[in-house]
């Protein structure tokens, strides 16, 4: 029997180790609750945002740039998870601005992923197909061959919707039935 840790109880270790001041075990333990978090019952969302908000202002107030970084992007997951895409994507940019300054190439490239996701959900399908494009670039850079099929079947997905998207415009203006 496989025992579970509910997604409160990690949040409860998340915040132990914040106070115990390991930073790199206080993201790793929140993403695992965030991850498994049921989103039927959140009802506190503001409580994941502040506490986020709290260990970044440690982050930059002690000039942690690598773990910054990755608070921010945590920022990005957990807006996206409570489907609040335009704060996901800002601190998405914010995230990789630092990644990439830091030269953290496998960090780069999982943001560019996440940040893609994201411009899916807004329907910027040209940018998110963009962004994909540059994870692969990343991702073959790292040798990872398995993350950039999975990525171009993404982008093939998108390629071939969008593709069917602008054939319905067409069709529909085509015949004036916008009009009706």
């Amino acid at each position: 029997m496989v025992a579970s840790i509910d997604s409160n109880e990690l949040i409860e270790k998340s915040k132990k180790f914040f106070e115990d001041g390991d930073i790199d075990n206080t993201i790793e333990t929140y993403e695992k609750a965030i991850h498994n978090i049921d989103r039927s019952k959140l009802n506190n969302k503001q409580d994941y945002i502040q506490f986020l908000e709290t260990i970044l202002k440690h982050c930059k107030n002690n000039d942690l740039q690598e773990q910054e970084a990755l608070v921010l992007r945590t920022l990005g997951r957990t807006h996206s998870i409570f489907k609040q895409y335009p704060e996901s994507m800002k601190y998405h940019y914010q995230s990789l601005k630092i990644q990439k300054k830091l030269g953290k190439q496998l960090e780069v490239a999982e943001g560019l992923v996440f940040l893609a996701e994201d411009l899916e959900i807004s329907g910027n399908f040209d940018n998110c197909i963009k962004i994909f494009q540059e994870a692969t670039e990343v991702y073959q850079k790292l040798g990872k061959l398995r993350k950039i099929k999975e990525i171009k079947k993404e982008i093939s997905r998108l390629e071939a919707f969008s593709k069917d998207m602008v054939e319905d415009e067409y069709m529909l203006h085509k015949f004036n039935i916008d009009k009706y």
